[in-house]
């Protein structure tokens, strides 16, 4: 089982909620009784991932301030692929206790055995985000919950689209290619037990998956950068006193992504790249109002 199979045990929106927050770059914050799951499991979310330069906490940095120049050089080039930060067991309490931003780090955490432990890291967590993803892994069950804001606040259609879109584009191509098969067993006297073997593809349905869920990510993803090349132009424009503004289905038809809404693209570039377009959309501004006071940053 792939461990976007693994995700599907979750409801919907639990699902939807995770993609959020890695999106968004919000910490997320994963707990098992077992050092060595939890290793995994934030292994597994890093991989969702793929437009993101992966780094490891006390293996490719160590200090704050080496950390803080890695969030410097990201500022300072766009064209660079931002950081997401995997933080293994052993060393998560040197993360919480001693680097000042937790952005867009996946930490996993061996859950306490003492109840003041807990309390401790909660509160360690307060002073660094006001807002993460907790993740907790037992037995194989997983509940997730976002601390810090109201999950009924934030807007989840598209990541729920992505999971929907999965399954229904893979059940096209498992048909499909059962029909094919089908076509060429179909004039053969083979074993009806073999002709079921050969007709079964859940070991492929999981490879299957991940690809789609890849190639809509990548999608998402380079639809949001041709949108903020865009935007960062318009806004130059403006600078120089040259009113320049675009409107939502001008600005969706030109970036060739006329799936997702324009208040999500808005959302993702402002935390992937630090930059709020807001003004520069000259239609349904009280929309991304509305949105932004519910999804951007809590």
């Amino acid at each position: 089982m792939t461990f976007l199979e693994s995700l599907e045990k979750l409801k919907m929106k639990k699902r939807a909620l995770m993609l959020y927050c890695l999106l968004n770059r919000i910490p997320i914050i994963a707990y098992s009784n077992s050092s060595l799951d939890i290793d995994d499991f934030i292994i597994d979310i890093s991989n969702l991932i793929n437009f993101r330069k992966e780094l490891v906490y006390y293996t490719d940095f160590i200090s704050n301030s080496e950390f803080q120049e890695l969030i410097l050089n990201e500022n300072n080039d766009y064209q660079s692929l931002r950081i997401q930060v995997r933080c293994p067991s052993d060393v998560a309490m040197k993360a919480i206790s001693q680097l000042d931003d937790l952005k867009s780090f996946i930490i996993g955490l061996q859950y306490p055995k003492e109840n003041n432990e807990l309390i401790l890291i909660k509160e360690l967590l307060k002073l660094k985000t006001d807002q993460y993803l907790e993740i907790i892994v037992n037995e194989g069950k997983i509940d997730v919950e976002l601390i810090g804001f109201n999950e009924k606040l934030v807007n989840l259609n598209f990541e729920t689209a992505i999971f929907l879109k999965i399954s229904e584009k893979t059940e096209k191509s498992i048909n499909k290619m059962k029909r094919i098969i089908k076509d060429k067993i179909n004039k053969s006297e083979i074993d009806i037990n073999l002709k079921n073997s050969i007709l079964d593809f859940n070991l492929e349905k999981g490879e299957i998956k991940k690809n789609i869920f890849y190639a809509e990510i990548q999608d998402f993803y380079s639809g949001a950068k041709r949108a903020f090349y865009i935007l960062s132009k318009l806004n130059f424009l403006n600078y120089l006193e040259i009113n320049a503004t675009i409107g939502t289905k001008t600005l969706l038809e030109t970036i060739d992504f006329e799936e997702g809404s324009i208040q999500r693209i808005l959302i993702f570039i402002e935390r992937e790249w630090g930059d709020n377009f807001i003004d520069l959309i000259s239609n349904d501004r009280l929309n991304f109002i509305g949105d932004k006071i519910q999804s951007f940053w809590g």
